[in-house]
């Protein structure tokens, strides 16, 4: 899946709508995708928001030593439990 890379700098206050945008676009497709492959719309956007609860809960218990820029994200390599 390739995510569209922000259009404004990290202190731009557009920048939360344009990624909304890009976030939106990206669960519709996974849900699409979800349903080609035999799932239900409802039960693919259930399990969908679950898994986004679960990650959200995920980064709010992450130790945070110093703070991190915004364009300087990484995927985390172990204990995701997603």
């Amino acid at each position: 899946m390739d995510i569209e890379a922000p259009s404004f700098d990290a202190d731009d206050a557009l920048r939360s709508g344009d990624c909304r945008r890009v976030f939106d676009q990206a669960a519709r497709a996974l849900v699409l995708e979800a349903i080609q492959a035999g799932w239900r719309e409802s039960e693919s956007a259930m399990a969908l928001a679950d898994a986004a609860d679960r990650y959200v809960m995920y980064v709010a218990t992450m130790p945070r030593n110093a703070p991190m820029a915004a364009n300087s994200n990484l995927l985390p390599t172990a204990g995701c439990g997603v």
